[in-house]
This record gives structure tokens, C-alpha cells and sequence, in this order.
């Protein structure tokens, strides 16, 4: 197939694509955005970089599906500035990412890492294709040392984006059984991530990450919260406290703050959105709704 009869394949599937997200629906909003890095210049050349989890078994799910699609078409336009990755793990991930850099003679911009997170585990994490990153795992020297190969390829420049559900949760998460709580210790993942990239900015979510249109039209593609039942068991009520809320961890200057949602324009560079979407009257009546409305015993 040429390349021509490619994009215009991708772009239809795009746009037949259902709005998914990782768990389903999400709200829209318009608001002025600023732009965290500049566009790629030969003098100083960054790589931007989408990294999707591929599963290890079974079909992909939607919502990475229509990730796969627009990340692989946005790196068909604008090949010398942004890559999509499909990683089955993170060796072939590192490997993968340090051709095109050294092919470029560039370093990293922003990487951005499409996962799923996993509420039930009571703790913050995203994957790599199979390997899982945690504050836990990142202990583990065999872990980190496809991070560590790309270390070298890192500024202060470099943006590193945990694009998990609750990635970078601080909260303390009530167990399923309600018996206890956990402290999910996002804080914790994006620090250890800081300490191989020492100059980097790392980026996580508090909430729910979502699936929508417009990632790289720095619109609220990965604003909003989920529609299924089971999220509305009681377990969740931090999640739901916290929806829009991300946090922002500069490694070379050990600065942790909470920002406002996250989006990336059309390079792919880092767009922190201007006003939350939560401060729109209707989400907040929604959310209201929501909360007051938490139940024992949907999540199964």
C-alpha cells in the first residue's frame, strides 16, 4: 500500500472510530492553553515519541486501538519531529527510541506513555508492553535499565509523561473491601523516574486519563471520567475527587506542584490547558452527582 492510500486508510478508520476511552466518556471544553516546549530547531533538536502498550495476548482493546491509529498517523506527518511506538516491552521500547535518536542526532522532547492503569493494585503505575513501572519495581535494576539507556538522551528539556489512569495519584485509595486504605504513591513513581532522568519534568495524573479526539489538537482529549457502573462504587471516591487534577515533578530542581490537564499540539510537544474543565458549571454538577451518588459493591 502506498504511503498516500496509508494515511487516507487511517484517517477513515479515525473517524469511524467510537469515542472511547479507557473506561468510556468525556467531556469537551474550549479554554487558552500554554505550550511547555518550543518547536524542534536544528540547533537544539528534540524527538517527540507516543509509546503504546501493546497487550502480550488478545486483541487490543479500543482505546488503544484509536491511540495506535492517530499516533501512527500524526507520525507519518511529521516524521522528523514525532514517532509512535507500539512496545510489547520495554527493551524493544528503549531500543526502538535510541535508533531514531541517534539516527537524528537528537534528544528526547516529550515521551509520552499510553497505559492503563490498575486502581485495584492500591498503587501508581503504567506499563511498557509487559513490564510494569511502579515505585515498587523501579527498585529493580533489570527493571530500570531500558529507562537508564535513554537517560543519556534526556535534558531539562525532556517531558516524560505517565499517561496511565491515576499515574500520579497521592491520595490514599480505600481498599475493595473498604477495610483499610492504601496510598497509591504517584509521587513516589514520578520521583523514582526523576532520579534516572535527573533533568527531566515528569507529568501524572491524579484521576482518570481518557480517550478522546484532539490529544495532539491541545484539546481535552484525556479530560473527563467514565461512564461504567463499577466506577461509581465507593472504593473510587478519591478518583472522583481528584478528576482534572495532574501533578508536575521537575527532577533538576526536586519541584513537585499540581497543574492544570494535559494535551499535546500537533508535534506532539506538552500543552498544559490554560483552565481545568472542572471548573465548568455542568461538570461540576455531574461530579457533585456523582459523589453523592458512590455505592458499596459494584466493583466485582
Amino acid at each position: 500500500m502506498k504511503p498516500f492510500q496509508q494515511i487516507a486508510a487511517i484517517i477513515i478508520l479515525i473517524q469511524t472510530a467510537t469515542n472511547v476511552s479507557a473506561q468510556n466518556e468525556g467531556i469537551a471544553y474550549s479554554a487558552s492553553s500554554t505550550s511547555v516546549s518550543q518547536e524542534l530547531s536544528s540547533e537544539n533538536k528534540h524527538l517527540n515519541f507516543f509509546i503504546v502498550t501493546k497487550r502480550t495476548k488478545g486483541k487490543l482493546d479500543p482505546a488503544t486501538r484509536f491511540n495506535v491509529l492517530r499516533a501512527k498517523l500524526k507520525g507519518l506527518l511529521r516524521k522528523k519531529k514525532f514517532i509512535a511506538i507500539v512496545a510489547r516491552n520495554a527493551s524493544r521500547m528503549s531500543a526502538r527510541v535510541e535508533h531514531h535518536l541517534k539516527k537524528h542526532n537528537a534528544k528526547i522532547g516529550t515521551i509520552w506513555f499510553d497505559s492503563h492503569g490498575q486502581y485495584k493494585k492500591g498503587y501508581s503505575l503504567f506499563f511498557i508492553g509487559k513490564d510494569e513501572y511502579s515505585y515498587k519495581t523501579l527498585n529493580d535494576s533489570a527493571t530500570t535499565q531500558p529507562l537508564e539507556q535513554l537517560a543519556p538522551y534526556s535534558d531539562n528539556k525532556t517531558k516524560f509523561i505517565i499517561g496511565s489512569c491515576y499515574g500520579g495519584a497521592t491520595y490514599r485509595r480505600p481498599s475493595i473491601d473498604y477495610k483499610d486504605t492504601t496510598r497509591m504513591n504517584g509521587d513516589s513513581l514520578m520521583m523514582a523516574i526523576g532520579k534516572i532522568f535527573k533533568q527531566a519534568n515528569i507529568f501524572g495524573s491524579e484521576s482518570w486519563v481518557m480517550t478522546k479526539p484532539g490529544l495532539f489538537r491541545k484539546k481535552a482529549a484525556v479530560g473527563g471520567f467514565p461512564g461504567r457502573k463499577l466506577f461509581r462504587d465507593y472504593c473510587y471516591q478519591p478518583a472522583w475527587e481528584n478528576v482534572g487534577k495532574w501533578n508536575y515533578y521537575d527532577a533538576g530542581n526536586n519541584e513537585f506542584k499540581s497543574i492544570n490537564p494535559i494535551a499535546m499540539d500537533k508535534y506532539g510537544n506538552i500543552v498544559i490547558r490554560g483552565e481545568s474543565y472542572v471548573k465548568e458549571k455542568d461538570l461540576k454538577k455531574d461530579l457533585l452527582k456523582n459523589l453523592q451518588n458512590l455505592e458499596a459493591g459494584l466493583y466485582k
